[in-house]
């Protein structure tokens, strides 16, 4: 149904007014083969990535300006067509775009420039200055077009071109998994939707597993992996990448490709971490591989990987640590798939998933956004009629401030896109709520034909997470303590990898308290959990016990002391005699006996009390 105030069917998007085509592919066929090229005020659906839509519009007798949204793919592009295209993006100036605009053309040849959509303002600016007629003498093709709903919310850049787009005789958008957007201007200028219809199976296989801990059963896949075959693991969160590298120990064997910010991000983490902001290439024009290849989101959508082999494609999501790192079945994941021109060996896809994730659905975001836009021309509307300096500056705040902003236009109008990509962003975030409803994503996408396994571990990714948030130490070691008993449950098994990968990281959060609980039981680990004195030494004292510590006496003392540290001369004795009295020795000892274990100057004062400074420790 039709929401009269946004003008937007939230069921079926733009699909219910623009009129479909569909065109016929037969098996090995590419775009070229059934059409000239792409019409005019069209909607490009491939279905398939890799069809040739690009390629076919560089190749067209006319001038083309094709819009791609990262600059890995220009650089592709430009290697494979050097004698046709002409690349512009960061450090490609105004005056580059000139040039290459003003050498001439050889008879039947056209100009055909690829822009990153922030650099294609250079591209206007330097036709203007050539008083060239873009608008009529251009085709303006904006591939990849879902990436600009995708993106929009953390790049508001990718629609610096929409505006000019919509003023170009010819133009068309396209992509292989199209968002068709809501903007009534594709409405009002008769655009048509072109869906290409293969004539032959061309699902791929796909495992789905899900997981409450997507980092053990990651170690599981890395454990099953044959090395012949290299692992290309589409993952959208640097952080999470570095993690599972330095965890697992595959600095060596791994590289990652990611923005140039994230490649400072890792450098600054490692040095010698190898991370590349573009494909790297061989002689034979393939991308090289390591075992272990890193993509972020950069690399999901129009790069090419030619590869003479077929690698093993991982997708992982962990919400709990990346919500970011969800991914799209009817969009993302099509197009991950789409990058490998030789085909993949396999295709798997690892998660998790929150049931405590919020997801509205399309009638509460109309109801949401219709309320938003009320109160937004209400505060305009009291800024247009205030008079006083004072009120309109706070308004004038409030507007810009308000969250709804965010859905407005620099002109004061919808930002179609920027909807739209709420809408997109919600239903995705509906596919992660349970396993069930991603399987259901993935059927719907009718790329797949999906296996599905689910593998449950004692401790989950949701487990792990509460000791990041416990907000005291006392909270902190309760959570830790209460996991160690997940673990114990499972017939103590630390001795399995899994379960002592478990118990390690627990080690790393607080080495003591899971020795306490390891050696001396959770009840004490419990009585005495904020003091670390009374545990150290009664650690200590067991470990002599079972003869697993010769030098208990001093462990103690280097476990009550702490060098460069002051104390006074009172403390010392009185911690002193408590240490040799606990193993039986009831010599009443002065403060002078701490100098037979730290080097000491003994003429100082704290509070007005004679103290000694533990200079450093002697043994």
């Amino acid at each position: 149904m039709m929401n009269p105030k946004l003008g937007i069917d939230f069921q079926d998007q733009i699909y219910y007014d623009l009129n479909t085509v569909n065109l016929e592919v037969k098996e090995k066929q590419y775009l070229g083969d059934v059409i000239k090229e792409i019409p005019t005020n069209t909607i490009l659906s491939k279905t398939l990535p890799g069809l040739g839509a690009t390629t076919l519009e560089i190749k067209s007798k006319r001038h083309s300006i094709i819009i791609e949204p990262n600059v890995p793919v220009i650089k592709g592009k430009e290697k494979k067509h050097k004698e046709v295209l002409f690349g512009v993006y960061e450090g490609v100036t105004t005056d580059n775009v000139i040039d290459y605009l003003l050498q001439p053309l050889k008879k039947g040849k056209f100009k055909k420039l690829m822009t990153t959509p922030e650099s294609f303002f250079k591209v206007i600016r330097a036709m203007n200055a050539l008083q060239i007629d873009y608008y009529k003498d251009y085709m303006l093709l904006f591939d990849e077009c879902d990436k600009i709903i995708k993106d929009i919310s953390y790049r508001s850049t990718i629609a610096f071109p929409i505006e000019d787009f919509f003023l170009f005789e010819n133009k068309a958008f396209v992509s292989a998994t199209p968002i068709l957007p809501s903007d009534s201007r594709f409405q009002n200028q008769n655009f048509e939707v072109i869906k290409i219809k293969p004539l032959f199976d061309y699902k791929k296989k796909m495992q789905l597993v899900t997981t409450n801990n997507v980092v053990s059963v990651f170690r599981k896949l890395l454990e099953m992996s044959n090395n012949d075959k290299p692992l290309c693991i589409f993952l959208n969160s640097t952080d999470t990448i570095y993690s599972i590298i330095d965890k697992f120990e595959l600095k060596e064997q791994s590289q990652v490709f990611c923005s140039k910010d994230s490649v400072d991000k890792l450098k600054q983490l490692d040095e010698c971490i190898n991370a590349y902001s573009n494909l790297t290439l061989d002689k034979k024009g393939h991308t090289k591989l390591f075992q272990y290849n890193f993509f972020t989101s950069r690399f999901f959508s129009a790069v090419d990987i030619d590869l003479e082999i077929q690698p093993i494609v991982v997708i992982v999501s962990d919400l709990f640590y990346a919500k970011h790192s969800m991914i799209d079945p009817e969009t993302e994941s099509i197009q991950i798939i789409g990058r490998f021109r030789n085909g993949v060996n396999s295709i798997i896809h690892l998660s998790n998933t929150n049931s405590k994730l919020t997801s509205k659905t399309p009638e509460q975001l109309t109801s949401y956004l219709d309320g938003c836009h009320e109160i937004y021309i209400q505060l305009k509307t009291l800024f247009r009629s205030a008079t006083e300096e004072g009120i309109r500056d706070t308004l004038k705040e409030a507007l810009e401030r308000v969250t709804y902003s965010q859905y407005i236009d620099k002109n004061g109008n919808r930002n179609h896109f920027a909807i739209d990509n709420y809408f997109d962003e919600e239903k995705v975030k509906g596919y992660y709520l349970h396993p069930s409803r991603l399987l259901a994503a993935y059927k719907d996408s009718l790329m797949f034909t999906v296996s599905y396994q689910h593998i449950d571990e004692p401790l989950g990714d949701n487990d792990r997470l509460k000791i990041t948030r416990a907000e005291n130490k006392r909270e902190r070691r309760l959570i830790i303590i209460e996991q160690l008993n997940l673990l114990n449950g499972e017939n103590g098994a630390y001795d399995e990898p899994l379960f002592k990968e478990f118990r390690d990281s627990l080690y790393k959060q607080d080495a003591l308290i899971v020795e306490i609980y390891e050696e001396l039981g959770e009840e004490f680990a419990v009585k005495n959990i904020t003091s670390d004195k009374t545990m150290r030494l009664a650690l200590i004292k067991y470990r002599s016990e079972q003869g697993l510590d010769k030098f208990a006496i001093m462990s103690s003392i280097y476990a009550v002391f702490s060098e460069g540290k002051k104390y006074t001369v009172s403390y010392i004795r009185k911690e002193i005699r408590n240490i040799y009295s606990s193993y039986g020795d009831s010599t009443e000892y002065q403060a002078t006996k701490v100098k037979e274990f730290f080097q000491v100057d003994d003429k100082i004062w704290l509070n007005r009390k004679r103290a000694y400074f533990l200079i450093k420790k002697l043994y």
